[in-house]
């Protein structure tokens, strides 16, 4: 792929042969158009293209928070395209074994300058429920004690994680979430973030780690 500049193409659009032009966010872009392939795909490529559809899974519901709350633009890159990369890094692949194993840590489904969560317990002494508890930084601010409460949280063996958004505020320090009944027995991951009253600011998020529901 390549970047025209100053072309006789620029401000084309469409294919002429195997060469395709686009324009992405006002820069005229030249492309290769690929050959359909003929043979099979390997192993190694069924396993890259599994960890695609698992990571697109994964982000769906939140893709709309994320295209809102993942940092900024850098170039032809969205916040989408930066959430969905950290989903992809995340997952990480063993072609020996060709497994897919996701590194929960390294997800981040939030990604901004508003004060962060600092996660201190994650808990589930109620039956289907888990308690999360986080450290009150506020420095007793008002405008940082309203801060919304974001949860994210997947089980163990689910395609998809479940997004709850302004659950509680920082000055709470702590949350009760319920679950549905499939979820009993199972190994739940959870992150936190936190987003202004205005819902133009978001902190980084945080993994606050895993427990069983009770």
């Amino acid at each position: 792929m390549g970047k025209l500049i100053d072309s006789l193409l620029a401000g084309s659009s469409g294919r002429v042969g195997r060469v395709v032009v686009a324009n992405m966010f006002g820069n005229d872009i030249l492309k290769h158009k690929p050959r359909r392939k003929q043979s099979a795909p390997s192993a190694k490529q069924l396993l890259i293209q599994e960890r695609m559809k698992k990571s697109y899974n994964f982000i769906a519901p939140y893709k709309e928070f994320a295209k809102r709350y993942f940092g900024v633009r850098i170039g032809m890159k969205s916040p989408y395209n930066l959430a969905i990369t950290n989903v992809l890094n995340a997952f990480k692949l063993d072609f020996t074994l060709l497994t897919i194993t996701p590194a929960y840590s390294e997800i981040e489904f939030a990604k901004g300058q508003l004060l962060g969560a600092v996660p201190t317990g994650l808990t589930s002494t109620t039956s289907l429920t888990f308690t999360l508890v986080w450290f009150n930084n506020s420095g007793s601010v008002p405008v940082r004690e309203t801060d919304q409460l974001q949860v994210l949280y997947m089980a163990e063996g689910e395609p998809k994680p479940v997004l709850m958004e302004n659950i509680a505020v920082r000055a709470d320090a702590t949350v009760d979430i319920p679950l549905p009944p499939n979820l009993q027995g199972k190994t739940v991951h959870v992150w936190m973030a936190f987003l202004d009253d205005d819902f133009t600011n978001v902190s980084l998020s945080s993994y606050a780690g895993n427990v069983v529901i009770t």
